[in-house]
């Protein structure tokens, strides 16, 4: 279940324009999941979905490139059972992004 509800959002959010490159595709993986991790930690020590958004937008660590999946991102994250909320949500959309762009 987790898996599929991956691949939505990244379907959703992240794959690249039609007009970039296939050896560009998989380059969206890591700064992503790493957006995901952020949600997550946050999370975990009890924000708001609200202000982890706001505080991963004014985070200098994310590329411009990257701020429309934000939202999706961290909306995502905040339905995700508690139980769920491990280093390995991110490691999954990591892996689940590769295995859609491949």
């Amino acid at each position: 279940m987790i898996r599929f509800a991956i691949a939505a959002v990244f379907a959703l959010t992240v794959l690249p324009a039609p007009h970039a490159k296939a050896s560009d595709a998989g380059h969206h993986c890591a700064p992503t999941a790493e957006i995901v991790q952020m949600a997550v930690t946050a999370r975990k020590l009890g924000a708001e979905a609200d202000a982890t958004q706001a505080d991963i937008l004014a985070n200098d660590a994310v590329e411009e490139r990257y701020v429309p999946a934000v939202p999706s991102l961290v909306e995502w994250v905040y339905t995700l059972p508690e139980e769920q909320l491990t280093d390995e949500v991110a490691a999954s959309f990591e892996e689940a992004c590769g295995a859609n762009i491949n």
